[in-house]
């Protein structure tokens, strides 16, 4: 097995905005007069936002939505990367390894966060919600990515934090990893990710470094 391409997925992964997304839900529903726990709307507004209107029907969840990513938008600034997650990408990058970006975010929220650490000079395809038709665990957004960088499949790895990522992978014949940082926790199920069976999962962006090395020094 040979890793000699890395596509990295963003939210969650590499930029920490689910926690920004969390602060964005939590004050558009005091806007409407709702106090909620940060866990409840981990579970219950993040996804599936027909289910969410039969138990809340009191919030107005256009208003929600549309306020929430106003909020996300306008505190860029306060966004913070996982640990090590920006040394490990230009180390990476620095060994020579093909480095891509797939994300179901719009391209100008993942520009705007790769900008504000200067990341984008890493990566040779950036992919994000806007270049597709069709989101995660649709592998569109990868084989479009193989193309773009004249990669393997098999000699890639895909990393992300969320099932979609992992089945994703497994559909395009990559080697998968899953990213489960214990600032995660509240967002995900993470027996729920490990059933989906990645081949490997970490905890923290520094680990890559290793998987590689110990890939790359196995003979062929």
């Amino acid at each position: 097995m040979k890793i000699n391409n890395i596509i990295f997925d963003w939210d969650g992964t590499l930029g920490m905005t689910l926690h920004l997304w969390l602060a964005g839900y939590r004050q558009a529903l005091q806007d409407q007069g709702h106090t909620i726990l940060d866990s409840i709307i981990a579970r219950d507004f993040f996804y599936e936002h027909d289910k969410g209107q039969l138990k809340y029907p009191d919030v107005d969840f256009v208003k929600l939505v549309d306020d929430t990513r106003a909020h996300v938008f306008s505190h860029l600034g306060d966004l913070k990367l996982y640990g090590n997650a920006k040394e490990t990408v230009a180390s990476l990058h620095d060994q020579g390894i093909n480095l891509a970006l797939v994300s179901s975010s719009s391209r100008q929220l993942v520009e705007k966060g790769l900008a504000l650490y200067g990341l984008e000079i890493y990566f040779k395809s950036i992919i994000s919600g806007d270049d597709i038709t069709k989101h995660k665990p649709d592998p569109e957004a990868f084989n479009q990515t193989f193309n773009n960088i004249g990669a393997v499949p098999e000699e890639t790895l895909i990393i992300g934090d969320a099932k979609t990522d992992i089945i994703a992978g497994k559909k395009t014949n990559t080697i998968t990893c899953l990213f489960t940082p214990s600032d995660n926790e509240m967002f995900y199920d993470f027996d729920v990710l490990r059933a989906t069976e990645p081949d490997f999962e970490i905890t923290s962006q520094k680990e890559l470094l290793s998987i590689v090395a110990n890939a790359n020094s196995l003979p062929s």
